[in-house]
C-alpha cells in the first residue's frame, strides 16, 4: 500500500471516497423504494443469514359466545425461514505511473471510479436480477430456467424465438444481505511502475416465498416479451396490459406495495422502446421515435403520472435484468 507518489496516494483517497455512492446508483443496491429486506452482517461470523418467514394465516372466524376462539380458528404460528449466502463480485485496473503525469489526476480518478463501481454493480444487478427469475444467482439462458408465475406478451410463448424477463415486484420480494461494502485495494508494483487497485464487494439475495392456502407465492411476476427492439409483431412486443396484469395478480396475492403505493416494474431496454411506440400511438408517432421534445414530456408525464396510477407501478429500467434467453 505504501508508495512515494502522492499522486496516487490522493487517487486512492478519492476512489474510496468515492467508490460508495457510486455503487449505490444502481438498481438492486440497498435502495428502500426498490427492495426493502435489508440486512448488514459485516459484523458478524459467517455469509449466511437465516431469515424467519412468516406461515399462512387463515381468515377470522366468527365466533359465538362463550365459544373457544382458538377451535374455531386455529390460526399457529409456525414460521419457516429462507438462508441468503453472499458471493463476492469483483473488478480491476492497472494504473500506471504514465496515466497520471499525461491523463491528469482528476480525469484517471474519475475512470477508475466509473468502472469499478459500475463492474461490481453491475455484477450485483446481474446476480439480483437472476435470483428473481429463477432462485440462484446464476443467469437463466433459457424462458424454461424462469420459475416465477410467467406473463407472456400475446399471451403464448410458442413465437418467442429469444426474449427478455421483465419484472412487476413488490419491494418485499427478496432480501439483499450484504457482508462486505465496496472495499478498494492498491498494490505499487515498482518493477512495471504501475499500481493495481481492485474494487470487490460480497452480497447476496434470496427470494422471499409466501405461504397461500393454495401455496407459496413469490411477490413478483416475470413479464416474457421479444427481446428485439424493432419487433415487427406486435403481439410479441411487452405491452401495458401486461404490466396491470402482473400488477393485479401481485394484488390478489395481497403483495405489500411500496411506501408510495406502487408496485415496481423493472423493465429492459427491448421491453421499454416497445412500451414507448405504445405510447406513441396516443397523440404521438407509431414508429417508436419521439417526435418532439414536447412528446417526449408527454411520455415520461403518462409513465410517471398517469399511466403509473393507472397501472400501478412505477417503472425502472435495467438492462441487468435476464436479456437473450431462448426458448427451448
Amino acid at each position: 500500500m505504501a508508495t512515494s507518489s502522492s499522486g496516487i496516494t490522493a487517487l486512492y483517497e478519492d476512489v474510496v471516497a468515492s467508490l460508495l455512492p457510486h455503487y449505490d446508483n444502481f438498481v438492486l443496491l440497498p435502495n428502500p423504494a426498490v427492495l426493502t429486506n435489508s440486512y448488514n452482517i459485516s459484523g458478524g461470523v459467517g455469509d449466511t443469514l437465516k431469515l424467519p418467514i412468516t406461515n399462512y394465516w387463515s381468515t377470522g372466524a366468527s365466533v359465538g359466545e362463550g365459544n373457544s376462539v382458538i377451535g374455531a380458528s386455529a390460526d399457529d404460528f409456525a414460521p419457516g425461514f429462507i438462508q441468503v449466502q453472499v458471493g463476492k463480485r469483483g473488478a480491476g485496473t492497472y494504473v500506471t505511473e504514465e496515466s497520471l503525469e499525461d491523463g491528469g489526476l482528476a480525469t484517471v480518478r474519475n475512470a477508475v471510479i466509473t468502472r469499478l463501481s459500475r463492474a461490481i454493480a453491475q455484477g450485483t444487478d446481474v446476480a439480483g436480477f437472476a435470483t428473481l427469475a429463477t432462485g440462484s444467482s446464476t443467469a437463466p439462458t433459457d424462458i424454461a430456467n424462469v420459475n416465477l408465475n410467467k406473463i407472456y406478451a400475446g399471451g403464448n410463448v410458442a413465437n418467442i424465438a429469444n426474449a427478455d424477463v421483465s419484472f412487476v415486484m413488490s419491494p418485499e420480494c427478496m432480501s439483499y444481505v450484504i457482508k462486505r461494502d465496496p472495499t478498494v485495494k492498491m498494490f505499487n508494483d515498482i518493477d512495471k511502475d504501475q499500481y493495481e487497485m481492485v474494487a470487490t464487494v460480497r452480497n447476496g439475495f434470496g427470494r422471499i416465498p409466501y405461504s397461500k392456502s393454495s401455496g407459496n407465492v413469490f411477490f413478483a411476476q416475470a413479464l416474457i416479451g421479444s427481446d428485439q427492439l424493432n419487433e415487427a409483431d406486435e403481439n410479441l412486443r411487452l405491452s401495458l396490459d401486461n404490466v396491470s396484469e402482473g400488477v393485479a395478480r401481485l394484488r390478489a396475492d395481497n403483495a405489500p406495495t411500496g411506501a408510495d403505493g406502487f408496485f415496481v416494474a423493472v423493465v429492459s431496454a427491448a421491453h421499454e422502446f416497445h412500451l414507448a411506440k405504445e405510447l406513441n400511438g396516443i397523440g404521438g408517432t407509431a414508429s417508436g421515435a419521439i417526435g418532439s421534445v414536447a412528446q417526449m414530456a408527454a411520455n415520461q408525464a403518462l409513465i410517471d403520472g398517469l399511466i403509473g396510477q393507472a397501472v400501478g407501478a412505477r417503472f425502472i429500467r435495467s438492462q441487468n435484468v435476464p436479456t437473450g434467453l431462448t426458448s427451448a
